[in-house]
């Protein structure tokens, strides 16, 4: 007869399970433990695991590096973390775990500022596309919009003179903000433009008011209010004319003066000397940029290479106006990625 024998192994769990995941912050980085598997998903660790800045559903993970490390998983932010910003750390497995973290704690600082909005001139054009909003440190995303005004002459809301999108358009480095024009009320013969008439009227006064109520990345309010008063000047609805340029070369750089004031943001990536590496300055309320070489310019012949993404302040670029009605003619279309301009250091 055979007698079944039993040993205490019979009454312990089973070896190998997995003990269940948990989510750790460590010196910045997020570290998710207890994994079923080290082996990454077809998908990628992407699919499976993400970190959001704050506890809104809207917003996009946040860019990073991944790595397993002694069978746990790590996950790297592209940009270090903020001070009074709570993080969502988001495991989507058979068993989903989710993990609120804040951010370092609080250093003292000076109260951050607005330090310039561009353009930087008091005259913009009717069909103004865009401001950009310049601070003097990171800030909070999410919710800017109760906190951007546009006043008319008494002081009057304009309603509605901006494209509200919930997915803001911040730099990498969240100190500046990008603030669009609703292009409806912009282009002509559209329906928002019709009804509700242009945001911006030639020959009148505005202010754009940024109130103090907003908040940094350390969930701290601004210094002080803003305020940039500007009048309103005729529509430009003309593309870029690169004839109506002046270019001033020397052994030291090349000047650049135009026509007319060009994109802050754009001018500072769009130009180059072909095969010379240098600096560019954006100078004269954006109607001129300087590009200082590395090492001074030997005499020859050189070209300016610039990138067909150019805009003035009303979004026209180079032989292609931005708001073309319908009665007119585009006579030239545009289908390359850069020109050039000839020039001669003597």
């Amino acid at each position: 007869m055979k007698i079944a024998i039993l040993t205490l192994a019979a009454f312990l769990p089973t070896a190998g399970i997995a003990a269940s995941v948990s989510i750790q912050l460590d010196a910045g980085a997020f570290k998710v433990s207890g994994l079923p598997s080290p082996a990454e998903p077809d998908a990628g660790w992407d699919s499976v695991f993400a970190v959001y800045a704050g506890k809104s559903q809207d917003v996009p993970a946040m860019a990073g590096a991944y790595a397993m490390e002694s069978g746990v998983l790590v996950f790297r932010p592209r940009f270090p973390l903020a001070s009074g910003v709570q993080y969502r750390a988001v495991y989507r497995g058979a068993e989903p775990v989710e993990t609120l973290f804040d951010g370092p704690k609080l250093v003292a600082a000076p109260a951050t500022r607005l330090d310039h909005v561009y353009p930087s001139a008091d005259s913009l054009p009717e069909n103004q596309l865009k401001f950009y909003l310049s601070f003097s440190a990171p800030m909070q995303r999410g919710g800017v919009w109760k906190y951007i005004h546009l006043l008319g002459e008494n002081g009057e809301a304009v309603e509605l003179p901006f494209l509200e999108i919930d997915q803001e358009l911040w730099d990498r480095d969240n100190r500046r903000l990008t603030v669009l024009f609703d292009p409806g009320r912009i282009k002509r013969g559209v329906t928002p433009q019709q009804e509700m008439g242009p945001a911006l009227v030639e020959g009148k006064r505005y202010s754009l008011v940024i109130d103090r109520e907003l908040r940094d990345a350390r969930g701290i309010p601004l210094a002080e209010t803003f305020r940039k008063d500007f009048r309103v000047a005729p529509p430009i609805r003309e593309g870029i004319d690169l004839k109506k340029w002046k270019l001033s070369p020397s052994t030291s750089g090349l000047t650049i003066d135009f026509d007319r004031p060009l994109d802050f943001a754009l001018m500072q990536h769009v130009f180059e000397i072909k095969g010379v590496s240098g600096t560019a300055t954006v100078e004269r309320e954006e109607t001129r940029l300087r590009i200082t070489p590395s090492q001074p310019l030997k005499p020859g012949a050189y070209e300016l290479v610039i990138d067909m993404t150019l805009e003035d302040l009303a979004g026209n670029r180079v032989g292609r106006p931005f708001d073309v009605d319908i009665f007119e003619r585009v006579t030239e279309r545009i289908t390359k990625d850069t020109t050039t301009l000839p020039f001669e250091i003597r």
